[in-house]
């Protein structure tokens, strides 16, 4: 570590273990990887803007087969020791959004508990949803465990993200300069019958938004008792920025 590197690099552990993919612009076949659990212990330890109560963000939610607007969900943060965003949702999102639901994060934008996918998912550790250094080329290994309610067991949670590159993106909201994010996810799925459970996951973060303009994800799985049919299609989400207000 070189004199005036931030300490949160310090800090970072990263996974030398790449990631392979199955064929070109397919979601990752494997992924391994891990990191300490509390390691952004404040809002200091990123580069992501910090939430604060009032902020509001809404989005329409996309089917991105066919372009069809399912959802309109509105996000308005709380005030708080640990930042809270409410969930108003108005429509039949086919993601794991639902009205008046709690999103809850160690730091910005580090995630303990959210309902983006198909179930409500806890994080432990705090999982990031951005790398720490926001700019083209930071990658960032991790590993959690996620439990779904009380009654479930924990399940392993891999993710590799990648800063790709600055991209000027146009969503209702209006056209932004926005850093593309890309995670790619290997976990357990709580139904039995899933294996090879793998998710890719693009966020398209503007600093003047303090949050993600455009956000997107789709996976694939294989089912235990169809080992040798192709790998199943989950429903592939977008949501894109219709309306913000920050402090």
């Amino acid at each position: 570590m070189k004199p005036g590197d931030k300490p949160e690099l310090e800090r970072r552990v990263f996974m030398r273990n790449g990631i392979a993919l199955l064929a070109a612009g397919s979601v990752p076949a494997m992924l391994s990887g891990c990191a300490t659990a509390g390691l952004y212990s404040s809002a200091g330890d990123h580069d992501a803007s910090a939430i604060t109560a009032g902020d509001e963000w809404a989005y329409d939610e996309l089917n991105g087969y066919n372009r069809e607007r399912q959802a309109q969900i509105r996000y308005v943060a709380e005030a708080g020791a640990s930042p809270v965003l409410r969930l108003e949702v108005e429509g039949k999102p086919l993601s794991g959004l639902r009205h008046d639901q709690r999103e809850e994060y160690d730091a910005p934008w580090v995630v303990t508990r959210d309902s983006v996918y198909d179930y409500d998912n806890l994080y432990n550790p705090p999982l990031p949803l951005l790398p720490a250094l926001l700019e083209p080329g930071a990658r960032e290994s991790w590993q959690s465990m996620v439990v779904h309610d009380a009654k479930s067991r924990a399940r392993r949670w891999h993710v590799q993200i990648d800063a790709l590159r600055t991209e000027s993106v146009t969503v209702p909201a209006g056209t932004f300069e926005a850093l593309n994010v890309r995670r790619l996810i290997k976990f357990e799925h709580p139904d039995f019958f899933r294996s090879h459970s793998e998710r890719v996951e693009n966020l398209w973060y503007a600093p003047e938004v303090k949050r993600w303009v455009k956000r997107e994800w789709r996976g694939q799985y294989l089912q235990k008792m169809r080992a040798r049919m192709p790998y199943f299609r989950e429903d592939w989400i977008v949501w894109e920025l219709t309306s913000f207000k920050v402090a």
